[in-house]
């Protein structure tokens, strides 16, 4: 079993002409431990995406998983979180694709959650993880860049490790 740590860096950065200071994590737990061979039970994946073709974001999230999953028959369970903004309008189609993707990965153990949210999405996270026990939560950059959650909320309300893909 790899050891690993999470290094917290802490930058200041000008955006849009106002300065941030944020904390930048290094989510790099989960990558190490993949690569040391560490199997995970249950992934949560989490697709904030209204196109229901999935944005290229959302397919390499649920790729990504589908991959860790497959050779230790891991459950997948995709969180389909609609807010403003990630609602699709053609839901069945979008399931459709979710569930190709997995196919394709060679994933036949997973479950679909779908909620709608009135708060950060982010804590719903961290909330849906912690009940269905996940060992392990992979979203995309995507959804951080569009600001459909914040990156410091995920690292205090999800207890797993987190991946983040491109």
């Amino acid at each position: 079993h790899a050891h690993t740590h999470t290094h917290t860096h802490t930058h200041t950065f000008t955006w849009c002409g106002e300065v941030k200071k944020v904390v930048l994590f290094r989510f790099i737990e989960a990558t190490a431990e993949v690569q040391a061979g560490q199997q995970y039970n249950h992934i949560l994946t989490c697709i904030m995406d209204a196109n229901p073709f999935l944005g290229e974001g959302s397919k390499q999230a649920i790729s990504t998983a589908g991959m860790m999953a497959g050779p230790n028959d891991a459950k997948v369970t995709l969180l389909l979180i609609e807010e403003p903004g990630t609602k699709t309008q053609d839901p069945e189609k979008q399931m459709e694709n979710l569930t190709w993707h997995l196919h394709d990965k060679g994933c036949r153990n997973y479950a679909f959650i779908s909620q709608e949210t009135t708060q950060p999405a982010s804590v719903l996270v961290g909330d849906k993880a912690d009940e269905v026990e996940a060992d392990l939560v992979v979203l995309s950059s995507e959804a951080i860049h569009a600001k459909y959650v914040d990156a410091n909320q995920l690292a205090e309300f999800v207890s797993c490790p987190l991946l983040i893909v491109p």
